[in-house]
């Protein structure tokens, strides 16, 4: 596969193509999430990749756990999820644009199957395209990996996000993909954490 780095310690984007990150967190206050049933897709591929999803430590909420050993540099996950581009963004999560019909549609799709519409979840790739994790039905087990700065004396931080553009075969994908790989050595049991990076913690301005 053709990779290029998203972010290794501050979970922003410097690709071959420009910077891309993760976006503002807009509201510090906590949000109330959904009950995410067992039955999810983000409960299915936690199933395959050998994750568990357990309440985290600290009043985090849920958080995903090795079930097995990881070793430094080992794929353990893809970030799946919705693809928007940013006017989607803007009009659903931003206010920044005024809901057209697809935007409202989305939105009560949401609501009748009880998803988050917190916005939290966004990560930002090239291009004004963005993976929103958010619904629990498309999205894969990484997006309950908690934040952890690897700035802290015993550092939590064990994972990196690289964005992948090319197939083995070097052909171009039609969309990027978004994967979680091993900082280092990761024991069984242990809490799956990464940078969200500075700007998910910033207000606007």
């Amino acid at each position: 596969m053709f990779i290029i780095l998203i972010s290794g310690l501050i979970a922003t984007a410097n690709s071959l193509t420009g910077g891309s990150q993760r976006p503002h967190k807009r509201d510090l206050k906590p949000t109330p999430r959904p009950t995410v049933s067992s039955s999810s897709y983000a409960h299915v591929t936690a199933n395959k990749d050998s994750i568990e999803i357990l309440p985290a430590p600290d009043g985090k909420g849920m958080g995903a756990f090795a079930a097995i050993d990881f070793l430094k540099g080992e794929w353990i996950g893809e970030y799946t999820g919705e693809y928007m581009n940013c006017k989607e963004v803007e009009a659903r999560y931003w206010g920044k644009r005024k809901a057209n019909r697809h935007d409202r549609k989305w939105r009560n799709n949401r609501k009748r199957r009880d998803q988050g519409l917190s916005g939290d979840y966004l990560f930002a790739l090239d291009d004004g395209l963005y993976i929103d994790g958010e619904d629990a039905d498309v999205s894969s087990w990484c997006r309950f990996a908690n934040h952890a700065s690897p700035r802290d004396e015993i550092s939590q931080c064990n994972t990196e996000t690289w964005s992948v553009s090319r197939g083995d075969d070097g052909v171009e994908m039609a969309r990027p993909q978004l994967w979680f790989k091993a900082l280092r050595d990761i024991d069984a049991g242990e809490e799956i954490c990464y940078d969200y990076g500075i700007s998910y913690w910033e207000r606007d301005n």
